[in-house]
């Protein structure tokens, strides 16, 4: 069983005109040093983390339950400016968990619009 998580950074459009556009150093400063620690995190729970694009990573967690996933979000709010969420999926293949994570991404973006 592989289980991976997909981390989305929130928040992240309005912090980089907020209060005035940040110059393009600050963004990859942030990006940079929010890859780091995530890795970090995550290589404390023998977890593996992984650039897709800026704004979303992809992590090898076998092992990392809730609790883990919980602790590192709150951490991160904690410390920055933006926001993270994250889903976990479970499957026989690392290609069959990233399409559950990618499904259960779009029923959460899903579900922000309705909020609106």
């Amino acid at each position: 069983m592989i289980q991976m998580t997909l981390i989305q950074i929130d928040n992240y459009g309005p912090w980089t005109v907020t209060p005035r556009p940040r110059n393009e150093s600050d963004l990859q400063i942030l990006q940079a040093e929010l890859y780091a620690d995530l890795e970090r995190q995550f290589a404390n729970k023998k977890g593996l983390v992984f650039f897709t694009r800026f704004d979303n990573l992809l992590a090898v967690t076998n092992g990392i339950d809730e609790e883990d996933h919980l602790r590192i979000q709150r951490s991160i709010r904690n410390r920055y400016p933006i926001t993270i969420s994250m889903g976990v999926g479970a499957a026989e293949t690392p290609h069959e968990a990233q399409k559950l994570l990618y499904k259960k991404k779009v029923e959460l973006n899903l579900q922000k619009e309705k909020k609106f």
